[in-house]
């Protein structure tokens, strides 16, 4: 009997997508069509779908599918560019700890899940719903690149206001326009995405206040599966928590972990 994967996969990755955009709110026309709920629902479809697929591989070897499964390789962070980043915290962000989580640490060499609300100054909302992005792995995923919802790398001053957070905790974050968009954008970026479905959505280089509740915090680990000796399909299929790093009573609060 041959392998099916690639069939398969096409299905999960079909309903994968189905269950996330359930989560996303685009902006302030649909805000209140959208709820909590059904983000917390989008997110238990996620889990039972990474459960699905490991429970299709171990169908799929006894077929003639291979596979193996690795971490993201972490990447080093060197002493210059956190002193550069606690700088930034320090001088363009005000953070305030509006509920302090008690789960993993928001830190480098994690993938970093959260629900944020993003404003301008005068109140105007931008975004409401979920993201997430890769911090300080040298081998990235693909969907760290081009996705709907994750945090670009030029929205620097979002990821610095996230690190440090623990998961459960919520955080209000106010950003000057120096950390938002890259440092050469003279007008407007992309606040999340860009993806291949829904609009996109753009942030003025302007300032902003972001509040964020950090849902996740966790190393990846990725599934790859071959057909004989090809490659078929490389994917995310569980993320580990971890214990450590921690916040000491006498860290800063722009300290970057």
């Amino acid at each position: 009997m041959g392998c099916a994967w690639g069939r398969i996969v096409q299905e999960v990755e079909a309903e994968r997508l189905s269950f996330r955009l359930q989560g996303r709110v685009a902006d302030a026309s649909f805000v209140d069509r959208v709820s909590v709920r059904q983000y917390s629902l989008a997110t238990e479809g996620e889990t039972m779908l990474k459960r699905t697929v490991i429970l299709l591989v171990l169908g799929l070897v006894q077929f003639g599918c291979g596979y193996k499964t690795d971490t993201l390789t972490p990447g080093e962070l060197p002493e210059s560019t956190r002193t550069r980043w606690e700088t930034e915290k320090r001088d363009f962000l005000k953070i305030e700890d509006l509920k302090v989580g008690t789960g993993p640490l928001a830190a480098w060499n994690r993938r970093i899940e959260a629900n944020i609300e993003v404003r301008y100054v005068d109140g105007t909302l931008i975004y409401r719903g979920p993201t997430f992005f890769y911090a300080g792995f040298s081998n990235m995923p693909d969907t760290s690149v081009y996705d709907e919802i994750s945090l670009p790398f030029s929205q620097e001053g979002i990821r610095l206001g996230l690190n440090g957070m623990a998961v459960g905790g919520k955080r209000r974050i106010t950003i000057d326009r120096e950390l938002v968009c890259s440092r050469d954008a003279n007008h407007r970026c992309h606040l999340v995405g860009p993806g291949n479905f829904g609009e996109h959505i753009y942030v003025r280089k302007e300032n902003i206040i972001v509040e964020a509740t950090l849902t996740k915090s966790c190393i990846p680990t990725r599934l790859s599966v071959f057909i004989l000796s090809l490659f078929a399909w490389t994917g995310e299929v569980v993320c580990w928590d971890q214990d450590t790093p921690r916040v000491a009573s006498s860290d800063p609060i722009w300290r970057f972990y």
